[in-house]
């Protein structure tokens, strides 16, 4: 029997030996990158490649919505590592001290995205420290039904592009008195109201000055009046120009569009052009939540790395088909979306037309309200 002392003794070791052990499992736990995403920002295809290089765990969780991405991470920003966003919403996060400056130097393929998207303050600190690592973008371009309008009628709208190889289209098409009846656009409040300013000549689309918002509602009203109707997402698009309910659309799927035209063997009826006049441009891409530092931020800036550099660029274009910021990746398109939409294949720089990075909305609930009083005109 063990005396009194020697109990004590041998539960002191016991004790000692069970921290020993849990500090021991504690150190060799795998550190874990956590991420909020839309779907196809982080696919097994490379997340596990990466988890088995880095020795790492990366927990992810896909989100559906902008909104849905910021409820979860202002609720729990300590919960998630990095988040895919879009350029209007970095300010937002900043705004809410959710995220953290971004240190580019420690990305081995920063400089090789586009000038453009390096040098645009859309996701600039004052000081010059950025907030957001671009990704993929994409944009609002036309879709003519070439086999049915008159090329006499089109050429009236058409406007050679500097290099003389493409062409783009004015907005002018969608209230056009020839073109009544044959007109769509897509229902969707935040980016009909920001073209239309576009097509105005409102060098500041997302940020209304007084007298901005009667002319937009009023140039809106005048799409509506030639539309024969509007479409609500791809499906709806493919169904409008394939019956020819409509020849002529803006829309919001220009590089999905042609593919599907492309499977039911009817592309080469359309015609896909970006608005002379310019068009807004959304930039997703990733932003690092203010808790996260130690392993996680290395993981996370390793993980940003991959998804600008050559190979990470080229599993996205062959996945979601819109623009990447690292050209050297567009070997992985389709070859009818190089075709169809050949800007996205190319340096953002070289767009054909100008183009109007999405920032935050002076007002999102008042252009809401204006496009629905504008449909129910």
């Amino acid at each position: 029997m063990l005396k009194k002392g020697s109990l004590l003794v041998l539960v002191a070791l016991l004790v000692l030996a069970a921290s020993v052990w849990a500090g021991g499992a504690k150190g060799t736990a795998k550190p874990t990158l956590s991420i909020i995403c839309f779907q196809g920002y982080a696919e097994d295809a490379w997340v596990k490649p990466f988890e088995e290089k880095y020795n790492a765990e990366v927990k992810v969780t896909y989100a559906g919505t902008v909104e849905e991405h910021f409820t979860k991470v202002k609720a729990t920003p300590g919960e998630y590592n990095i988040v895919s966003i879009d350029s209007g919403r970095v300010l937002l996060y900043k705004d809410a001290g959710l995220i953290q400056p971004i240190d580019t130097s420690k990305l081995s393929n920063y400089n090789k995205i586009g000038e453009y998207f390096r040098e645009h303050p859309y996701g600039k600190m004052p000081d010059g420290s950025k907030l957001h690592v671009p990704l993929v973008w994409g944009t609002q371009t036309i879709t003519v039904n070439t086999g049915k309008v008159p090329p006499d009628m089109l050429a009236k709208f058409l406007t050679k592009t500097k290099d003389g190889k493409h062409e783009t289209v004015s907005l002018d098409i969608l209230t056009a008195p020839e073109s009544k009846g044959y007109t769509a656009f897509f229902d969707e409040s935040t980016n009909v109201v920001s073209i239309a300013a576009i097509h105005l000549g409102i060098k500041t689309p997302f940020q209304f000055g007084s007298g901005d918002w009667d002319r937009v509602a009023d140039r809106l009203y005048a799409w509506k009046q030639n539309a024969r109707t509007f479409t609500t997402g791809l499906d709806s698009e493919f169904g409008v120009m394939t019956a020819e309910d409509a020849y002529v659309l803006l829309g919001g799927n220009d590089a999905l569009l042609n593919l599907r035209l492309e499977e039911a063997g009817v592309r080469d009826s359309f015609t896909q052009y970006a608005m002379t006049e310019g068009t807004i441009c959304w930039i997703d891409g990733w932003v690092i939540t203010k808790p996260t530092k130690g392993a996680s931020l290395d993981l996370a800036l390793k993980y940003m790395d991959y998804m600008i550099g050559d190979q990470g660029q080229k599993e996205l274009a062959e996945l979601v088909g819109f623009g990447i910021v690292n050209p050297a990746g567009a070997s992985g398109f389709n070859p009818v979306i190089l075709d169809s939409t050949f800007w996205y294949g190319e340096d953002i720089g070289n767009f054909p037309a100008p183009l109007f990075i999405m920032v935050p909305e002076e007002d999102p609930g008042a252009r809401v309200e204006l496009w629905n009083k504008v449909k129910a005109r």
